[in-house]
């Protein structure tokens, strides 16, 4: 079906344009203007929460250090020297074995990194302390890779089979008690 130009003609000339009025008059113009009003003033509210929410976290307020006083069981070496000593002392009188006296004394080294850094280390094994990256820095940080290297160098003499290592065979309970002592005088906060 297709329209003709004559057509489109005659349908344009019936329409009377002279006499086209509005029904009645447009009486929204409050309501146009309450919605402008809204929606600037959500404008501003979404520009401010933006803002607000745009800037970076305050970091959380670090729990307060305790104080460590002179009577502190990390704060002397010479408490620590003692607990070495023991060690080695109980071994030579035959109360605990070479095995257990390598054990005592990673475990001395484990509980005093844990008094100075204040973190649980003494459940962590070698693998653990290899996989922790040390977020502090300067003396923390070289503490904490004292603590590891301390730790496995006590390794072989405590777990690995004295006939297939000579670390194992070789190491002494006195250099394994030098070691620790080592790592009980170079930590420092």
């Amino acid at each position: 079906m297709s329209i003709t130009l004559a057509a489109i003609d005659g349908i344009v000339a019936g329409i009377k344009l002279d006499d086209l009025k509005p029904a009645q008059p447009f009486d929204g113009a409050g309501m146009i203007v309450t919605v402008l009003v809204v929606a600037l003033a959500l404008a501003c509210l979404l520009a401010v929460l933006a803002i607000m929410l745009s800037k970076p976290r305050r970091p959380r307020s670090q729990p307060a250090r305790p104080h460590r006083g002179v009577h502190h069981e990390t704060s002397g070496t010479k408490a620590w020297h003692r607990r070495i000593d023991d060690v080695v002392d109980r071994f030579h009188a035959g109360e605990i074995s070479r095995d257990q006296a390598f054990a005592q004394l990673a475990a001395l080294a484990r509980a005093y990194a844990s008094g100075m850094s204040e973190d649980t280390m003494e459940t962590q094994t070698l693998s653990d302390l290899n996989r922790t990256v040390p977020t502090s820095t300067g003396r923390a940080k070289a503490g904490f890779m004292l603590l590891r290297q301390t730790i496995a160098a006590l390794y072989p003499p405590e777990f690995a089979d004295e006939r297939y290592n000579d670390a194992a065979r070789t190491t002494s309970v006195e250099q394994g008690a030098e070691w620790v002592s080592t790592l009980v005088e170079r930590w420092r906060r």
